[in-house]
């Protein structure tokens, strides 16, 4: 960086040498903070890109027996970082059981996730969940929280397509939960 030339006469009084040397300190430094302002110019700010940080995917599950559970949970997620994602989700749910009596019901419910990758492959995973539904006998629609934690496998099926597989466990079991730990869950995730 070359600094321009700078003449000045100059001639000093008793009363104002302090003057000159803080007017002169600032000439210095303004030329000095100009040069670096256009430094910045020449290097192009790093774009963000959305489609490199959406995806979308989903879960489905089934159990089978006396306890017949069924869920399609469609998601959108975000990635903040290259191992940190969050998003929500989406629940359809169809549960029937039978203790000495039939109990049938469509659930519907939303649920918001973070997952962070601790390899390429292995990460863990929390979500919070509400699901809405008639859970007893008072036929009533009742709201029910659900907290998971966990983890999974990402195997990669291509650059922007990758199945995945949880275990999870519902910390909250509420009594009328529809779901029996252990909780698997397999899923496909697709990137823009």
């Amino acid at each position: 960086m070359t600094l321009p030339l700078i003449q000045m006469n100059v001639s000093f009084s008793h009363t104002k040498p302090k003057i000159f040397i803080v007017f002169f300190a600032l000439i210095i430094s303004s030329l000095n903070g100009t040069s670096q302002s256009f430094e910045s110019y020449d290097t192009p700010a790093p774009k963000f890109d959305w489609k490199e940080r959406v995806f979308f995917g989903g879960n489905l599950g089934a159990q089978f027996g006396s306890y017949t559970f069924i869920n399609v949970a469609p998601l959108v997620g975000f990635k903040i970082t290259d191992r940190l994602s969050i998003g929500t989700q989406l629940q359809y749910q169809y549960f029937r059981y039978n203790i000495g009596r039939v109990i049938e019901s469509h659930v519907f419910g939303y649920s918001g996730f973070s997952r962070y990758s601790f390899t390429n492959n292995l990460f863990g995973y929390a979500e919070y969940q509400v699901l809405n539904g008639y859970f007893d006998y008072s036929g009533k629609r009742t709201n029910i929280p659900h907290f998971f934690i966990g983890g999974g496998y990402q195997y990669p099926i291509s650059d922007n397509v990758s199945f995945n597989i949880m275990a999870l466990y519902e910390v909250i079991q509420r009594t009328y939960s529809p779901y029996v730990n252990p909780i698997i869950r397999a899923g496909v995730n697709v990137g823009l």
